[in-house]
Order: structure tokens, then sequence, then C-alpha cells
């Protein structure tokens, strides 16, 4: 919901500080957790009726926001989807970094 309001950088930057050590008590990958912040933050950048990329999109697209948000919901539902699953599954997200030792 916040990266629906802030832009990325700003988001992740108040995010992060915020919740490193709940996420550091409860033994959640670090890399794991970064990457559902950067993922939830993207999703909500495109949000209606506030996300920041939607108007920027549809101003350069010289599209109304309400003929966009329609067929938009269902990528949404999906990216929502994808978010949940990975967050089910971090071993979706630590395959490669465990492959390369980190």
């Amino acid at each position: 919901m916040l990266g629906a309001v802030l832009e990325g950088l700003p988001a992740v930057i108040i995010l992060l500080p915020t919740f490193l050590p709940v996420v550091k008590q409860l033994n959640i990958d670090i890399i794991h957790f970064s990457i559902v912040v950067v993922a939830a933050t993207g999703i909500g950048l495109f949000l209606p009726p506030i996300g920041v990329g939607l108007f920027i999109a549809c101003s350069i697209a010289n599209v109304r926001m309400d003929r966009v948000i329609g067929p938009m919901m269902p990528y949404v539902a999906f990216l929502c989807l994808g978010l949940f699953l990975v967050i089910l599954f971090p071993w979706i997200t630590l395959v490669l970094p465990r492959l390369f030792g980190l």
C-alpha cells in the first residue's frame, strides 16, 4: 500500500530499516525479504486509484485512467498471486543465490 502512495525508492528506504530487526528475529532470509519488498512496491506503483506509475503511464499514453483500470486488473491479480507464491515458497527466490553461495 505504501508503494501506491510513494515512489519505489522512498518506500523501500522507509520499509527496510523499519522491518529489518523483526525479519532478523523471525529468521527470514534477508535476500528473500528484500525481493518481496521490491516486488510489492513495484505492484503498488501501478495500483489504482493513487498509483504514481499508473498516473505517469496514462499521461504518457494520453489515455484516461478509468479506461485503463478495468483491463489492467487481471494483470494486477496475477502479479499479486505471483507475489503470494514467492512469499509462501521462499526457495523460488533463493535458488540462484544459494547456487552462488550467498
